[in-house]
C-alpha cells in the first residue's frame, strides 16, 4: 500500500519547511529572530510551504488555530549532538501521537551504515505498518554514516534511496551532494518512491537555486529545507525565489530577479 501524498504535495512538488533543528542541533542554530517557532509557522503559512515539519512537542504547544491550514509532518525520532560516536535514532512519538497532533504524514531517521542500522530498520517497518493504517504517508531520511561509509558519495546516497524503497517509505530525503546526473541515478534506484532533497546549508543564493533546479531535472520531487530559508536574510522573498523553480518551471535567473527586485 503507498500512501496518500497528496496532502503534503502541492502540484506534485514538495516544498517542506523543517523547523527539527531546535532537537537536533541545539540553540546554536538560532537567534532571538528564529528562536520563537512561531514567526517561522508563519513565514510556512504566508509563504504556502506544502508542508511543515516539527517534532512532537513543538507541535503540540504551536500547531494551532491558522497554522494547521499548513499540512504537518511529524518527525518521530531524534537524537542530539551531545557525545554521540556513532549515531542512533530512537522512536520517541507515537504514530497515534502524530494523528492526535493532526500530522498528515509522518518522518523518520535511518544513519544507515551505523552499527544501531538493525534497530532502526525495525523500528521503521513497525511504524510503516501503523501509519499505513492510518493512510499516512512514512518519510525516511536517510543519512549513510559509519565507519568507512562516504556519505557523499553519489552511489552511496542512491544505496540509501533503494533502502527506503526496500523498507516501505514512501518518500525519501537525501543529501544532494552536486552531482546531477549522479541524483538522476538516486531517484531511479528509489523507484515508486518520492525523492527530495535536504537542507544544503548554502549562503550562497545563486548555488541553492540551482540545487532546486537539479534535483529537479533529475527527477526529484522536491525539497527540505530549514536553515537555508529561515536564517537567510529575507527568508519570504527567498522562498519565493524557490518556488518560482519549483512550480513554475522558471529558471534560476528569474528567481534570482526575484531576490534583486526586493534587495
Amino acid at each position: 500500500m503507498v500512501a496518500n501524498l497528496n496532502k503534503i504535495l502541492r502540484d506534485k512538488h514538495a516544498f517542506f519547511l523543517c523547523l527539527d533543528q531546535g532537537l537536533e542541533h541545539g540553540p546554536k542554530v538560532f537567534n532571538r529572530n528564529t528562536v520563537d517557532p512561531e514567526p517561522l509557522l508563519h513565514l510556512a503559512l504566508e509563504a504556502r510551504f506544502s508542508a511543515v515539519v516539527l517534532t512532537p512537542g513543538v507541535a503540540d504547544k504551536y500547531y494551532h488555530k491558522a497554522y494547521r491550514d499548513i499540512p504537518l509532518i511529524v518527525k518521530l525520532n531524534g537524537r542530539s549532538e551531545l557525545g554521540l560516536a556513532n549515531p542512533v535514532s530512537k522512536q520517541f512519538c507515537s504514530v497515534e501521537r502524530a494523528v492526535k497532533l493532526g500530522a498528515s504524514a509522518v518522518a523518520y531517521t535511518i544513519y544507515d551504515g551505523s552499527p544501531a542500522e538493525p534497530e532502526m530498520f525495525a523500528e521503521f517497518g513497525t511504524i510503516v505498518e501503523q501509519a499505513h493504517d492510518y493512510n499516512l504517508p512514512v518519510i525516511a531520511y536517510m543519512y549513510p554514516r559509519g565507519e568507512g561509509v562516504v556519505e557523499s558519495d553519489s552511489d552511496t546516497i542512491a544505496y540509501a534511496a533503494r533502502i527506503a524503497l526496500e523498507l516501505g517509505a514512501d518518500m525519501v530525503k537525501v543529501k544532494y551532494n552536486g552531482d546531477a546526473a549522479g541524483f538522476a541515478w538516486v531517484t531511479e534506484c528509489a523507484g515508486r518512491v518520492q525523492v527530495i532533497a535536504a537542507d544544503p546549508e548554502l549562503d550562497d543564493e545563486r548555488r541553492v537555486l540551482e540545487m532546486v533546479r537539479d534535483v529537479v531535472k533529475a527527477g526529484g520531487t522536491g525539497v527540505a529545507f530549514g536553515r537555508t530559508v529561515w536564517q537567510h536574510p529575507r527568508p519570504f522573498v527567498l522562498a519565493r525565489a524557490i518556488e518560482k523553480i519549483l512550480y513554475e518551471g522558471g529558471s534560476v535567473e528569474e528567481a534570482l530577479g526575484l531576490l534583486k527586485q526586493h534587495s
